[in-house]
């Protein structure tokens, strides 16, 4: 639950800041780019959790 909740407030704060970023007063590159940012994030998280082995 704990990667879930980073996951949204990363998404929301890359929609806010984007959004003033792009400056075109429409949502749609904001909420694509936040997409794309969450989607990558995800994939290191999960590629970085099968790369790591422990014994304990």
């Amino acid at each position: 639950m704990n990667h879930i909740r980073n996951y949204l407030i990363a998404f929301m704060g890359n929609v806010t800041f984007t959004y003033f970023i792009f400056a075109e007063g429409t949502l749609n590159k904001p909420v694509i780019f936040s997409t794309l940012m969450l989607l990558l994030m995800m994939g290191m998280d999960i590629i970085k959790g099968r790369t790591t082995r422990s014994l304990n």
